[in-house]
């Protein structure tokens, strides 16, 4: 293990000249670790596919990334890994303002290559995915599943028949047509009906058993991909999937009216330019003042942020219909950047990582305050226990997530 443990400096005299280590050698080593653990070691996943659609990638752009990230471990004394094409990783033991200080460095230098190379992704790039942290003490099968997932990946790469499967592309307009022309074909209602999808959020007190307590609806990307544009790289797809988004908002919208929504409270997503579009004002005008009363109409934190003028305009209609306010898509991260009460939100939701652990106890007085000032806070994208009991430390009782579906479904069984 001689290779991560070092937290001084040591220069490389050739660090530009270096080559990463494969993935054999970080199985190699984490298998080191796993018979003889020791404190603070982390792993540390840099991808280029969680900032750029891999259409996009290039051999020059990865080949950046890959001499900049050695030219960093030459001057830091840690190694790195490519563990796919686009992938990178570090195995180093350190902690503390050290190891953010090493967390920033990587991301400062991929940015800077996503900037050089696809500025139109720039905006649109989520931290959580393309930089990853795990502390192998506690995280080390989770770590594990995500490296053996990559050796699971190059296995079908040398597979003649998974190399005749098409790479996957940007989201086009010619994708935004054919769902429109879908929607002519079958109806809106019938359209809402297969690709709707409703999760619950339940309230977990200790000492009981979760509680729904709210819906929200969606449609589902995964199941519209799936029939409509199989090939298409969603994530990362820059302004074009922000119109997408504004097309299907105004299909739910038109649509709702065909579904019977839950009896408790629930939510339905939009952007903010959907408020000012007559599909909006079509529902707000046809929908019951009950069923506005139990609606919270969910933005994501940036585009609040981007939209922040036409927000407050949007916020006043929303709340003098009896609707409400509620803030989606807050990284742990960002928690705190928006005063989350002065912007109306009955909720937030922020998004759970067990590498954010750390970052959430950091932000404890900001969960504190909007619990005071009644924003109640929902921690989302659960899949694992460990959540709640991160939830529970700060004073968080409400859950969404796969973790939270099953559990409900295991108690229903």
């Amino acid at each position: 293990m001689a290779e991560i443990t070092p937290q001084k400096v040591v220069p490389h005299p050739k660090a530009e000249l270096a080559k990463p280590h494969d993935l054999r050698s970080l199985v190699h080593d984490m298998s080191q670790w796993r018979h003889a653990p020791v404190d603070n070691v982390h792993l540390i996943l840099v991808s280029l596919g969680g900032a750029v659609p891999e259409a996009k990638h290039t051999p020059e752009m990865i080949s950046q990334i890959g001499n900049g990230l050695c030219h960093l471990a030459g001057h830091r004394g840690i190694r790195i890994y490519q563990v796919a094409p686009a992938d990178f990783a570090v195995l180093v033991r350190m902690s503390g303002q050290i190891l953010m200080d090493l967390l920033r460095d990587l991301k400062v230098e991929l940015l800077r290559v996503v900037e050089r190379h696809c500025p139109e992704n720039f905006g649109a790039i989520n931290q959580n995915r393309f930089v990853m942290l795990f502390n192998l003490t506690e995280h080390y099968r989770v770590a594990a599943e995500r490296v053996a997932k990559y050796a699971l990946d190059a296995q079908k790469a040398h597979d003649p028949e998974a190399n005749q499967q098409k790479t996957l592309r940007p989201l086009s307009p010619e994708d935004l047509e054919h769902v429109l022309h879908a929607i002519k074909k079958f109806g809106s209602d019938k359209f809402l009906k297969a690709f709707m999808r409703d999760q619950v959020v339940v309230r977990n007190v200790p000492g009981s058993a979760p509680e729904p307590c709210m819906h929200e609806y969606f449609i589902s990307m995964d199941s519209l991909r799936k029939p409509l544009f199989i090939d298409v790289e969603m994530r990362a797809s820059g302004p074009l999937f922000n119109d997408f988004t504004r097309v299907l908002d105004q299909i739910v919208l038109r649509a709702f009216r065909h579904l019977e929504p839950t009896p408790m409270p629930f939510s339905i997503n939009v952007n903010v330019v959907t408020v000012f579009t007559a599909a909006f004002a079509d529902f707000m005008d046809h929908t019951p003042k009950d069923v506005l009363s139990r609606l919270t109409f969910e933005f994501r934190q940036a585009d609040i942020v981007e939209h922040f003028d036409q927000f407050e305009i949007a916020r006043g209609m929303i709340q003098a219909m009896g609707a409400h306010i509620g803030v989606d898509k807050i990284f742990p991260q960002t928690l705190g950047l928006v005063d989350l009460d002065y912007i109306g939100a009955s909720y937030a939701k922020v998004q759970w990582r067990e590498s954010a652990e750390d970052v959430l106890r950091e932000r404890g007085k900001t969960f504190k305050y909007m619990i005071e000032c009644g924003v109640q806070p929902i921690l989302i994208r659960v899949d694992s226990p460990r959540a709640m009991t991160v939830g529970a430390e700060l004073n968080v009782h409400t859950f969404q997530g796969f973790l939270i579906d099953d559990l409900l479904r295991k108690r229903a069984a």
